[in-house]
């Protein structure tokens, strides 16, 4: 249920809140007060496309916020399945903003939102109907929606079926794609032979470019290299004078001649002779590393030419060794898919046989459930229809097979009416008034709130196009689809506004600088001086009032016998 909405800076609105609540709530004014500015905030808030012209003029931003109150569990954690999070209150507050540079702030319940979610969350609560929606029943293509939203609950399951039916059979006709090739797979073949071979006569082993750099890195500096060991041998211990070793061991030799005056210094020659026992070991290593350094140009050369060939093959196949084996293992699977390409396309179009069987069956399942379900909604719409003073009307859903299929199936679907005895039923474009197509919307919506777990109903102004005893018992049929739902109405007639529970008025008032809109809760006389202007127009008489009251009470007659 719509609980409350708020607008700010919206056309000629400076700032308004409406607080709806259960039953039928009117909203009425006169032409060019503002009704169509509520609705229209109304659906920018749930997600409709705006413009720079939606802000009013001289402000910077729009803003419209709705509070809406959940009843269902089920809907409940649907809404908690889009990563909402829902208070013990059970309510959701949804907020838009839409700047002058075009730029949209959406929030759910304080937090950041996309504006597709927020469709997704009103889609499930609040159904817009205005005169523009008469379009979706005179395009046939729209019909079959409106059929599965009454058989919504049969079709979760059978819909889901032929839906990963329909994945997997695309995934085969794509295999089946690539396999017919004709004289393109022969290429194929040479081509992936020809990578395969390259490839593996290259012999590539995971580590093997980081240790040739590495080997040819000390090729490269091999003469630099042998003069550093050369030199540090030298210095440590070949030296002309005196090298590094001949200085300790001259060291060792003193500190033994301390020791014999001084037996505490025992740990320097210790110590000392330790470092000498080290040096030697050091000494060996470096002769052992100055003996193995030689230039080999031979070595270098092969080890350029290697990494020269792993280069060229990463450029072609991957930017690492592991990518070129991985792209040979692919190319394998490839190339055996093409060798034995007949054998997998006879498999792959047996495959595509059965699954085609398959999704003809759950195509008649869907069907079969529509036609059900049709057969139960013609009857009650006609039912509904009646009510609304079109007792000689037939309605007919009629479906048809198409020779291709979809996720909704081979259905054709299209509505047809006659509204007068001894014609043929004929599609809804057919209806020559808007009184008519006004009431089978009507009657829809009648109907389909028994299924819809959708709580509120806005009519904008469907009424347009009727009147008299008709738009009394269209004003009827209203009130009783509001026992059990919310029920937000536009209209310009007064045998609709008696019947509501709530009443609003929309006011449009100027002076010397600027025009605004106003909206207000109306009461009591209020809404007797409302419905008698709506009557008899600008001049209120007493005549005028005293209709309105004979209409209010006969109108609450009408509610208690509900």
């Amino acid at each position: 249920m719509l609980q409350q909405l708020y607008i700010k800076n919206v056309a000629l609105i400076d700032e308004a809140l409406i607080e709806f609540d259960k039953g039928l709530n009117i909203l009425s004014g006169e032409t060019g007060a503002g009704k169509s500015i509520v609705i229209g905030s109304l659906a920018f808030v749930l997600g409709a496309r705006a413009t720079k012209d939606f802000i009013k003029k001289g402000e910077d931003f729009a803003m419209v916020e709705a509070l809406l109150t959940l009843k269902s569990e089920t809907i409940k954690n649907e809404i908690r399945e889009l990563g909402v999070d829902i208070d013990d209150d059970s309510s959701v507050l949804i907020a838009r903003t839409f700047n002058k540079s075009g730029r949209n702030v959406c929030k759910v319940n304080g937090r950041p939102a996309t504006l597709g979610m927020i469709k997704e969350i009103c889609e499930k609560l609040i159904d817009i109907h205005g005169q523009h929606e008469h379009q979706s029943l005179l395009n046939p293509s729209k019909h079959i929606l409106l059929l599965d939203r009454f058989c919504e609950n049969e079709l979760l399951e059978p819909k889901l079926t032929l839906t990963n039916l329909i994945k997997h059979y695309k995934k085969i006709l794509k295999q089946i794609s690539n396999f017919s090739m004709g004289k393109d797979r022969e290429d194929l073949i040479d081509f992936f032979n020809y990578q395969i071979v390259e490839i593996e006569n290259a012999k590539l082993s995971e580590n093997e470019e980081n240790s040739l750099l590495e080997e040819r890195k000390i090729l490269s500096q091999s003469e630099k290299l042998k003069s550093l060991y050369t030199e540090t041998i030298r210095n440590l211990y070949t030296s002309e004078d005196l090298s590094a070793l001949d200085k300790i061991n001259i060291s060792l030799n003193n500190l033994q001649d301390i020791i014999n005056i001084d037996a505490e210094k025992q740990y320097l020659y210790d110590d000392l002779q330790d470092v000498c026992a080290k040096l030697e070991e050091i000494i060996r290593d470096i002769k052992k590393y100055d003996n193995n350094i030689e230039y080999d140009e031979y070595r270098l050369n092969e080890i350029e030419s290697r990494l020269d060939l792993i280069q060229n093959l990463k450029r072609k196949y991957g930017p690492s060794i592991n990518d070129i084996l991985a792209y040979k293992k692919e190319t394998k699977i490839k190339l055996d898919n093409l060798i034995n390409s007949e054998e997998k396309i006879l498999k792959l179009y047996k495959e595509k046989e059965t699954i085609e069987k398959q999704i003809k069956q759950a195509c008649i399942n869907i069907s079969n459930i529509r036609k059900k379900q049709a057969s139960y909604l013609e009857e009650n719409i006609e039912k509904h229809l009646f009510d609304l003073g079109m007792q000689n009307s037939k309605f007919k859903i009629d479906i048809k097979q198409k020779d291709t299929f979809n996720h909704n199936g081979f259905d054709k679907v299209e509505f047809l009416i006659c509204t007068n005895l001894g014609e043929d039923v004929k599609p809804l474009s057919k209806i020559a008034s808007g009184g008519e197509m006004s009431r089978v919307m009507l009657s829809l919506k009648a109907v389909l709130s028994f299924v819809d777990t959708i709580d509120t109903f806005i009519f904008d102004e469907i009424d347009s196009g009727i009147s008299g005893r008709t738009a009394q018992m269209v004003a009827e049929k209203m009130s009783l689809l509001a026992r059990n739902n919310q029920i937000i109405c536009i209209t310009h007639l007064p045998q609709i506004a008696a019947m509501g529970d709530f009443h609003f008025l929309i006011n449009k008032s100027s002076d010397d600088t600027n025009t605004k809109t106003s909206i207000d809760h109306i009461e009591g006389d209020e809404i007797v001086k409302e419905i008698a202007r709506m009557t008899g127009g600008a001049t209120i008489t007493d005549f005028t009032l005293a209709s309105a009251k004979e209409m209010l009470e006969q109108a609450k007659k009408i509610k208690d016998n509900f």
